[in-house]
């Protein structure tokens, strides 16, 4: 069975969210910079994924 991603936009940031009964993966990206984050609840994965993106956006100024 194949599942179709849940996504939004926020800041500029388009956030692809996939889960399965086990884990919860999220693929952040902007311009050129890209990130895959996974982790066992929305809440903590959605939140460590907009660390991982604004450091990563940060680092590049």
């Amino acid at each position: 069975m194949k599942y179709e991603p849940l996504g939004f936009i926020e800041d500029g940031v388009t956030y692809h969210i996939y889960a399965d009964k086990k884990t919860v993966t999220i693929t952040a990206k902007k311009e050129e910079v890209e990130i895959k984050c996974a982790g066992v609840t929305f809440k903590e994965t959605i939140a460590e994924a907009k660390r991982l993106i604004n450091n990563q956006l940060h680092s590049k100024i």
